[in-house]
């Protein structure tokens, strides 16, 4: 009788599934929960064979009080699929998920070539590759959030550094306006903040015209207008430019990744 290929009935009364969904509590990332469930037993022999003598020399690692160090790490195969149209670009926060995936490739790889009696294992990891050129260059370009570093580029690093530079200037000339007394006696506080991008001091609704400036934002009671001032137009138009720069270049970044 030639051998049949087991059915639904044979899995449940098995309880195979419940196995799987006990083996798929115990994995690193969503990724390899779908991979375990939809697992099936193997029917070609030297597969199988294949198979148990790297489950025996993992066995022996851990027996020996050796381990597989992993983190968790997130599903990318999504990822991938969107990078495959030509110009496709991914946010920082999207790059910075592959970090982990390459860290843990490397990991392993490295982990299982110290056990050189591990033959199977070793074959297998021979084939593995991190992509460390990638990896470096993700590492250098964005944190762990996905934000774009100053490392990325010097370009960017001086630009951050001119942003930074310039609101300081504007801070501190806001700061010395609302001490003066001809300003002062007008704003509803002595505090600067920042309205769509522009930095503005908060001003009486019926004094708003004695502070020359641009309007940006209304207080929600309607009792306070954030201007800003004209003494710092050209500065905050300038600050924007800036930004704009730099949103370009961390755009031209992720690109390049």
């Amino acid at each position: 009788m030639k051998d049949k290929p087991i059915g639904l009935f044979s899995f449940n009364l098995l309880e195979f599934n419940k196995l799987l969904c006990l083996i798929a509590d115990l994995v690193h990332s969503e990724a390899s929960r779908k991979f375990v469930l939809g697992m099936r037993p193997m029917t070609d022999r030297p597969a199988i064979e294949k198979r148990l003598g790297q489950t025996g020399e993992l066995m022996r690692i851990y027996d020996e009080g050796g381990t597989l160090a992993l983190n968790q790490f997130s599903d990318i195969e999504p990822l991938l699929a969107r990078t495959a149209p030509e110009g496709a670009v991914l946010e920082g926060v999207e790059l910075a998920e592959f970090i982990p995936v390459l860290d843990n490739i490397e990991a392993v790889k490295s982990q299982i070539l110290q056990h050189e009696k591990a033959r199977l294992l070793n074959e297998m990891a021979e084939s593995l590759t991190g992509f460390p050129e990638i990896l470096r260059t993700l590492e250098r370009s964005i944190d762990s959030e996905g934000t774009v570093l100053d490392s990325a580029s010097s370009e960017l690093a001086g630009l951050r550094s001119q942003i930074r530079g310039l609101e300081s200037r504007i801070r501190k000339k806001l700061e010395e306006m609302v001490r003066e007394g001809e300003t002062a006696v007008f704003l509803q506080d002595d505090f600067i903040t920042n309205r769509s991008g522009r930095w503005v001091i908060p001003v009486r609704m019926d004094s708003k015209g004695q502070v020359p400036g641009v309007v940006h934002d209304v207080s929600k009671s309607g009792e306070t207008a954030f201007i800003e001032p004209l003494a710092i137009i050209s500065l905050s138009n300038e600050l924007e430019n800036l930004i704009a720069a730099q949103k370009a270049e961390e755009i031209r970044i992720l690109r390049g990744i």
